[in-house]
């Protein structure tokens, strides 16, 4: 059974079709690597899984239980919006941190106002639980190598620690899919490689992931699957190095011919 299920999804701004006919499915413990140009629906379709956009069309399923459907107006309520969210963690491509709120606040945040809206969180257990939820914390920023910066401010850290700080962000709530948009976009080529290093190890301990990336060694090398997307439309899809080494299709070939190496 997959733990996340696709089907038949769009996305219209206005005229514009953003996203037509998207599917896709994925097993617990993979990753998903979804390469393309800019402007080819890739941020749009992360934006769908997490709500943060509505889809026009289609269906979305997690662990067989349909969450979404288009055509279901029961499953687009706006008050369940926010527990539909919990299913998916994203990682923005700028980092998104609160400048106000320490590395370890930031990391949190979500769980402590979770926490207060809890009936239990606001009895007697209250500073025990207080004292749990700092301590995951701290072990998601360890996790991240960030063990001596859970005191540090946004703006004391570096372009990789933010991000890596924000992964911890998102692994906080134990979501069933970590998806990332382009996390190393917006950082300097020497900072990549400590974020990749971060995701590789996920990738190790079989995290759920989806990953929105411009890097396609590391999609080949540590995705299971690879969705090449160009306007709006999946092109290809397939087992990673099968698409990335020898793309089927000839819009493939040509997208990926500005990556080979020289």
């Amino acid at each position: 059974m997959p733990i996340l299920d696709v089907h038949n999804i769009e996305k219209h701004f206005g005229a514009t079709r953003v996203l037509d006919d998207i599917s896709f499915s994925l097993e617990a413990g993979q990753a998903l690597a979804i390469i393309g140009s800019s402007g080819s629906g890739k941020t749009t379709l992360l934006r769908c899984l997490n709500f943060l956009e509505k889809p026009n069309g289609g269906t979305i399923a997690v662990r067989d239980k349909v969450i979404f459907d288009a055509a279901d107006p029961a499953t687009q309520r706006p008050a369940d919006i926010r527990e539909k969210r919990l299913h998916f963690g994203l990682v923005f491509q700028n980092f998104n941190l609160f400048p106000q709120y320490t590395a370890l606040q930031n990391v949190t945040l979500s769980l402590h106002l979770r926490d207060k809206e809890d009936a239990a969180g606001r009895r007697a257990g209250k500073d025990r639980h207080k004292a749990a939820i700092d301590q995951r914390g701290l072990e998601l920023l360890a996790q991240m190598g960030l063990s001596d910066r859970a005191g540090h401010y946004p703006h004391q850290l570096s372009g990789g620690q933010q991000q890596r700080v924000a992964i911890a962000r998102a692994l906080a709530l134990q979501p069933d899919v970590l998806c990332f948009d382009e996390p190393t976009s917006a950082l300097d080529p020497e900072l990549t490689g400590e974020v990749l290093k971060v995701i590789r190890g996920l990738a190790q301990q079989h995290t759920t992931m989806i990953i929105v990336t411009h890097e396609m060694a590391f999609a080949r090398d540590v995705a299971d699957q690879v969705i090449f997307m160009d306007g709006g439309v999946i092109v290809e899809q397939g087992p990673a190095q099968q698409v990335i080494e020898h793309p089927a299709q000839e819009r493939t070939r040509q997208f990926l011919s500005r990556y080979a190496e020289n």
